[in-house]
């Protein structure tokens, strides 16, 4: 579907053909879909279509950003008379001060010249790495048209691969042309790519050792005042491309010091378009689902974080697992990413939690929203953090024991939200995550309203930044280890407000808040259902497995050129034997958590033995079953493993036009077989089946 509205876009907006050539398009800097190289990356006699020009003075080219086999010959027009195009070959804003445009440029193979950006040193305080060789480049042309009078137009931009095969190097991920001045992104000052001033002073301030990933550079800061303008082309596997000027800020936390950094970018006004409105993640579906997402405030190119250097695979490959929870998962795809035509690596390409998010994905006001990353406000106002304050302070001052009190604390979180949450967190292994107060963020709408179910003045949980995790420096070892009583005693213990020494401002921990939420039984019952839940529904082996191989092919394509790249500098042998170690250590891990995180909760939450059951659909197309709001996949039969110290709460859903006629059970206690909610006892295996009609 989405493959054709793009060609009904394109039949709309293609006006002309240039006279004796193949095709023209039109580069623009403000939400252009055009098409290029669209039919074999093999041959240049395609045919393209081109977006209008928007005025008499835009500039258009003859070829479409793409990929070509042989060199081609690029000429510039524009439809008024007795103007002249400047233009530049190396990222930078054209103006006339720049080179003149005289007759039609050969675009060659760039690879074989010399490394400019990628040169660069002085952008990490734990390396000086550059790749040893010559990365491979694109022709990047930017072109502009002067009147006699001054006046000029649009900025035209293209991106033009000679010479390289797109499917070879790239498959069928998209690839993203980033182009900016060069001082952007390496100025002493101003230069939020580099070390420079900041690091100096701070560097300057220290009287004791550092490590490295402590160190503050000019990446370290945040802020739209390090935000920096941005040309981005997106171009698609079948040679449909977008581009639209944007803004670009380095994102992270101890990750900024890496070689390959993280980049978000944000569309506003000031650049050209408020939003982007292209389907960048075709796979992202609105949190409300309604649809996909089509609409895009920021988005966020993401190195790997913690798994930077590693697998890199972690956080997206988690999040997709879990999709379906009752939390915020981000959609995302890997792409490859050029800047100023040099190759800049793979990376991530992955929603951004915002207010703009929510109102994307919700349908509610974003002036409404508020939410909060690790105890501070991320959006909303300033005041904003007594409603989390209020939240907190009630839940950790008042007996979570007594179901009045319990009760109040469901009306101002929503629980199922935050137990499948502590879930993941515990089924993965997170050692930086919500149980050390680090890498959780919830959001709620500051006023209720009747725009949306969930704009109900309730916090909800928001899954981001999983990366440490599932054994990553233990070699995927520490599968068996068991990090639940460690992180209930880690919630015991804590504080539940302590004062920040520098700022001497209350600081809220999160973990005192789960203890006492803890303390009540049917908190407890839930988060036993909801573990259970995410080792046998969304962690499921044979689906995890499947998953693990389809993202890992793709991964094991684009990850190792990327070390080759950017390092990091002690990977001094073959970086495809070095990533598929990595990429075997996950899976190890995944793997082997399947099987013994059943016998850790029963261990560390004092549980009797748990039971293996059993659960299938008389026709999975009438229907659908689940368990504590999580639905099974009953496309097969379901097993998975349960703790008969609870009931399970089942549900069946009939489909439109089907209805449900009663449960089939063996080997447990049944609260009512005809009903559509029903609660099993049990105290060992058994089998359940919902029949449809």
């Amino acid at each position: 579907m989405r493959f054709g509205i793009k060609k009904i876009l394109a039949a709309i907006l293609a006006i002309t053909l240039c006279a004796g050539l193949a095709g023209c398009s039109d580069a623009s800097s403000t939400g252009v879909i055009g098409g290029a190289d669209a039919s074999d990356t093999t041959v240049v006699e395609a045919e393209y279509t081109a977006a209008p020009a928007r005025s008499l003075t835009d500039v258009t080219f003859n070829y479409g950003s793409g990929f070509y086999a042989e060199d081609i010959t690029l000429e510039m027009s524009c439809a008024s008379d007795g103007v002249k195009i400047f233009y530049t070959l190396d990222g930078s804003v054209p103006d006339d001060t720049d080179l003149l445009y005289t007759g039609a440029i050969t675009l060659t193979n760039k690879t074989n010249s010399p490394n400019t950006v990628s040169a660069q040193q002085g952008i990490s305080a734990g390396s000086d790495y550059t790749p040893k060789g010559k990365v491979k480049k694109a022709n990047v042309v930017r072109a502009v048209a002067y009147l006699p009078d001054g006046t000029k137009g649009e900025i035209r931009n293209g991106t033009f691969w000679v010479g390289i095969d797109r499917n070879e190097e790239y498959g069928s991920v998209p690839v993203i042309s980033l182009m900016t001045e060069i001082d952007n992104l390496y100025d002493y000052e101003t230069g939020i790519y580099t070390l420079g001033k900041t690091y100096d002073d701070w560097k300057a301030e220290q009287e004791g050792p550092y490590e490295a990933w402590q160190a503050k550079g000019n990446y370290s800061n945040k802020g739209k005042e390090w935000e920096r303008p941005v040309n981005m082309e997106y171009i698609e596997a079948d040679g449909g491309t977008f581009m639209q000027d944007l803004g670009f800020r380095i994102m992270g936390a101890a990750s900024r010091n890496d070689t390959q950094k993280s980049l978000r970018l944000v569309a506003r006004a000031d650049y050209s378009l408020k939003a982007v409105e292209y389907p960048l993640i075709p796979s992202a579906q609105r949190s409300d689902g309604t649809g996909a997402v089509t609409k895009y405030k920021t988005f966020v190119l993401r190195n790997g974080g913690n798994d930077a250097n590693f697998a890199k695979i972690r956080d997206p490959y988690i999040q997709k697992l879990v999709e379906g929870g009752r939390f915020e998962t981000m959609a995302s795809m890997p792409c490859v990413v050029y800047l100023n035509g040099e190759y800049w690596g793979m990376y991530t390409m992955a929603e951004d939690y915002s207010d703009n998010y929510i109102e994307n994905n919700y349908g509610i006001d974003n002036h409404n929203v508020v939410t909060v990353k690790q105890g501070e406000i991320e959006e909303g106002n300033e005041e904003d953090i007594a409603l989390y304050n209020d939240t907190f302070d009630f839940i950790t001052s008042n007996d979570m024991t007594d179901e009045a009190n319990y009760a109040k604390a469901c009306e101002m979180i929503d629980m199922g939200s935050l137990v499948d949450y502590l879930a993941l967190n515990l089924y993965i292994y997170n050692e930086d995550g919500i149980f050390e107060g680090h890498n959780w963020q919830m959001w709620r709408v500051r006023e209720k309203g009747e725009d949306s179910p969930y704009a109900d003045g309730r916090w909800r949980m928001m899954v981001y930044d999983n990366d440490y995790s599932s054994g990553i420096y233990n070699d995927g070892n520490n599968y068996t280890v068991d990090n639940i009583s460690k992180a209930f005693q880690k919630a015991a213990e804590a504080e539940p407000i302590t004062v920040d020494e520098e700022t001497g401002e209350d600081v809220r921990n999160v973990a005192a808040m789960i203890h006492a939420l803890y303390q009540n039984p049917t908190f407890k019952e839930d988060l036993v259902t909801a573990m259970s839940n995410m080792r046998n529904v969304y962690f499921e082996k044979e689906k995890a497995m499947a998953l693990m191989k389809e993202m890992g092919d793709v991964y094991k394509k684009l990850v190792p050129p990327t070390f080759d790249r950017f390092g990091p500098d002690w990977l001094t042998w073959d970086t495809e034997k070095y990533y598929y170690d990595e990429l075997y250590q996950f899976e190890t891990f995944m793997d082997k958590r399947y099987l013994v995180f059943p016998g850790l909760m029963q261990e560390a939450m004092d549980l009797s033995k748990f039971a293996n059951v059993t659960i299938s659909s008389s026709d999975a197309a009438k229907g659908t079953v689940s368990i504590d709001e999580t639905v099974l996949d009953l496309s097969k039969e379901f097993t998975g493993r349960y703790f008969p110290d609870y009931t399970l709460t089942v549900t069946a859903e009939p489909a439109d036009g089907a209805s449900f006629k009663c449960w089939e059970c063996t080997g447990a206690e049944i609260s009512d077989p005809n009903a559509t909610v029903a609660d099993i006892t049990f105290t060992g295996d058994f089998t359940l089946k919902a029949i449809f009609e």
